[in-house]
């Protein structure tokens, strides 16, 4: 197995579809192999002519390649079948501190390749119960066509509407002059489906989702707060800011909010007991993927989060994510570079 092999695999017809799962990986460089066997079990797990990548049998119908190259978030091959490949994936993920799931935003997905329209999308806003009874509550729709997106951005734009507005799913058919073309279809936990003749287009259109998401989580972590102690004399620097969220209206109740929040429950893992009235809240949080506090503050229109060092701006993509689909998918950074990030406004797009 090699990617040469990879390329053959990707465009021999099948009676299953391509498909690549994106999973962010905590582990020291050249120690793939030791963190899959522990998560998935000695046996399916083997070597191959290449360095980066690795076999990984579960079962006769369930094989991956496991990519390992770009070091942090690995490419996990299969023409399996997809609901078992996302559930046996699933099932390692929320049980290890090493490993966790891409959290795209809402915006990234709406520009998986920018200058290319969508063929389709769905939304999939399911508010929480602390939501204004005015408010739109659920909003799950499926378009297709060239003008997709249009019709999103109609919705966005009605008065009271911007907030039940967030992409879960999007397909974009991607053509390049010398590489060919490839239809591919992704969700917001970066699980693509491809079909086309060209798997360096495949693997250019993975790279640059995960380059722009990756952009999100390290500015995320360059905030994190360290003190640096001066030496014997007493004394120390701190460093770093908080990340403020701020959601495009108020929420009725505070200490609703923050009781579904900090209960541990997927999918934003943090659990805690708060403090909170209807003004401001606040917990010392644990963050179940990595094991680590993160301290969360809160008022009604929004929330700050304070990561200490070692902490992992996975934490913070899979909070504003989380929030778009169940709380404002209307929300913003109040660090403009952080915004930027999110919304993606450097990057030109028909979309």
């Amino acid at each position: 197995m090699n990617r040469r092999t990879l390329e053959r695999e990707f465009v021999a017809p099948g009676p299953s579809p391509w498909k690549t799962f994106v999973v962010e990986a905590h582990a020291a460089p050249g120690s793939a192999p030791e963190l899959l066997t522990e998560a998935f079990g000695p046996k399916g797990v083997s070597a191959t002519d290449d360095v980066h990548l690795h076999n990984l049998v579960l079962n006769d119908d369930l094989r991956f390649v496991v990519d390992d190259l770009d070091g942090r978030f690995w490419s996990f091959h299969t023409r399996g079948p997809a609901d078992q490949a996302s559930r046996a994936l699933k099932r390692r993920i929320t049980t290890r501190r090493d490993l966790d799931h891409v959290w795209l935003p809402s915006h990234h997905l709406r520009q998986v390749r920018p200058g290319s329209r969508p063929t389709s999308l769905s939304t999939a806003f399911s508010g929480w119960d602390v939501l204004p009874s005015e408010d739109v509550h659920d909003l799950s729709i499926t378009v297709r066509g060239g003008g997709s997106d249009h019709l999103l951005d109609l919705i966005r734009s009605e008065k009271g509407h911007g907030h039940a507005v967030t992409v879960d799913h999007l397909a974009v058919r991607a053509e390049d002059p010398d590489l060919g073309h490839v239809d591919e279809a992704v969700n917001r936990h970066a699980y693509f489906v491809a079909k086309g003749d060209s798997f360096a287009l495949h693997q250019d259109v993975v790279a640059g989702v995960i380059s722009r998401y990756r952009a999100f989580v390290e500015a995320a972590e360059r905030r994190a707060i360290t003190f640096t102690a001066f030496g014997d004399d007493g004394g120390g620097r701190l460093a770093g800011v908080p990340i403020e969220i701020r959601f495009s209206r108020p929420i009725p109740s505070l200490p609703a909010f923050l009781d579904r929040l900090f209960s541990s429950r997927e999918p934003f893992r943090l659990w805690g007991v708060h403090h909170a009235d209807e003004r401001y809240g606040e917990c010392e949080a644990v963050d179940l993927h990595v094991g680590r506090c993160v301290r969360i503050e809160a008022q009604t229109d929004m929330l700050r989060v304070h990561l200490t060092r070692g902490g992992c701006g996975n934490t913070v993509a899979r909070l504003v994510s989380n929030l778009q689909h169940h709380i404002d998918g209307a929300l913003s950074m109040e660090d403009p570079e952080l915004d930027a990030l999110l919304k993606l406004d450097s990057v030109r797009s028909l979309v």
